[in-house]
């Protein structure tokens, strides 16, 4: 099965001193560095979702704006991914990735893809009792059918909401890893966080 990854990059990092998460380093690398260089050998094509300013990337990274309309927020991102999978790439699955996750599991597409059956249109990360909803594989077509009928509003959906609205199974990575694969940086002292996991990966 063909995998699009999106890597969601718009958010403008307001806990962080409005320092764009993309730009974020990690042992001397950009975050959306680490993400993409994590999904290349998972999916066939990488966008990034830029939100509606951009994001300065990489020749061989491809931006997709903000979908315009009555949604904002990360679901802003994930229909505009999900349209540019259906225009690009029809009949690929879409797996999207939040910027900030840098150790993404190299075997996420394979076990999620064997969840993905039915009347399941979406497959989300989890780490015991904790969902990381923009961490999913999806069904870009139902997603697009969902998210397009909403009607506009000052906030949101949730993409928590749209989820369960597509029968959303769960993938824990607690049974698989001794450490949380979804970690990301909502602050500083998460950046020190992941810095440790870097250099004492053992730790």
């Amino acid at each position: 099965m063909k995998i699009v990854g999106l890597i969601l990059a718009g958010g403008g990092g307001r806990r962080l001193g409005g320092v764009r998460k993309a730009y974020l380093r990690l042992d001397n690398r950009a975050l959306v560095d680490w993400v993409s260089r994590a999904l290349e050998h998972q999916c066939r094509t990488i966008v990034v979702s830029s939100g509606s300013d951009g994001v300065a990337l990489a020749p061989d990274l491809v931006s997709v704006a903000d979908a315009q309309g009555g949604i904002t927020g990360p679901a802003a991102g994930l229909l505009a991914g999900a349209l540019w999978v259906r225009e690009h790439a029809p009949g690929a699955l879409m797996l999207s990735v939040s910027v900030d996750t840098p150790f993404w599991p190299a075997d996420f597409a394979e076990r999620a893809t064997a969840l993905l059956t039915g009347a399941t249109h979406c497959v989300v990360s989890a780490f015991g009792d904790r969902d990381y909803p923009t961490n999913a594989l999806w069904r870009p077509d139902p997603l697009i059918d969902h998210l397009e009928a909403i009607p506009p509003a000052p906030r949101g959906p949730r993409i928590r909401d749209v989820q369960a609205a597509l029968g959303a199974r769960r993938l824990d990575y607690a049974p698989i890893s001794a450490e949380n694969p979804f970690a990301g940086v909502n602050d500083l002292a998460d950046l020190l966080a992941l810095s440790r996991r870097v250099t004492h990966p053992d730790a």
